[in-house]
């Protein structure tokens, strides 16, 4: 019961904080054109654990299926999301990892967003892990690397991967890079230079995020 308090209180703490917010999405034609080009007409978002606010707050009214941790703070976590809509698939690296990842391919081939932090939940930062690899793999679709960046936020000196979280009232920038496409014929060999592939285009993506906000 307490869980659920909580889970609402920050569902509408959620909901009136991202009311501030003022977003600008670049390269919405690439999230177009992943969804049109395979039969189930979906894909999968990869991005920095460090940035799961902005990217989370800027898809607001969009279902997506995730990974979040067995864990009693990932229960909090996976019932906020189940009131926005979600789909969560509860697991980690350490523990139900592989029930997650099937869950994720089950809710992804039959149509449903899948977003993944792709150096969670522990890290290293910045080092993508080879799971949405094997997702993208198994799920037959492909990969955009999304890069939310904020003008002001405040970060979690702290924490493993310096989380941030945007301040009220500002912007943010989301750039959605191009489709990275997983065959089938894919070998596990190959899934360390797709992966390096991968987060090269989150990085770039944050690149293009502050240009456009230093000019704004």
């Amino acid at each position: 019961m307490q869980i659920k308090i909580l889970a609402n209180l920050i569902y509408f703490f959620v909901r009136i904080l991202n009311f501030t917010y003022r977003y600008e999405f670049v390269g919405l034609e690439h999230k177009k054109n992943a969804k049109a080009a395979l039969p189930n007409k979906t894909f999968v978002y990869a991005l920095w654990h460090q940035n799961l606010v902005g990217s989370i707050f800027s898809h607001i009214g969009e279902q997506f299926t995730m990974v979040i941790s067995e864990s009693k703070d990932g229960e909090l976590v996976a019932v906020t999301c189940e009131k926005f809509g979600h789909l969560p698939a509860r697991g980690s690296s350490t523990r139900g990892g592989k029930k997650a990842l099937l869950e994720i391919v089950r809710n992804v081939r039959r149509g449903v967003m899948g977003a993944l932090s792709v150096d969670g939940p522990k890290g290293p930062a910045n080092v993508v892990k080879p799971g949405v690899i094997e997702i993208a793999r198994l799920a037959e679709c492909p990969i955009l690397p999304l890069s939310p960046y904020a003008k002001s936020f405040w970060t979690f000196e702290k924490s493993w991967d310096q989380f941030r979280v945007p301040k009220p009232f500002t912007k943010i920038v989301i750039v959605i890079g191009e489709p990275i496409y997983v065959g089938r014929e894919v070998e596990r060999e190959q899934y360390e230079e797709l992966a390096h592939k991968v987060g090269e285009a989150i990085n770039k993506g944050e690149e293009i995020a502050k240009s456009i906000l230093s000019k704004s």
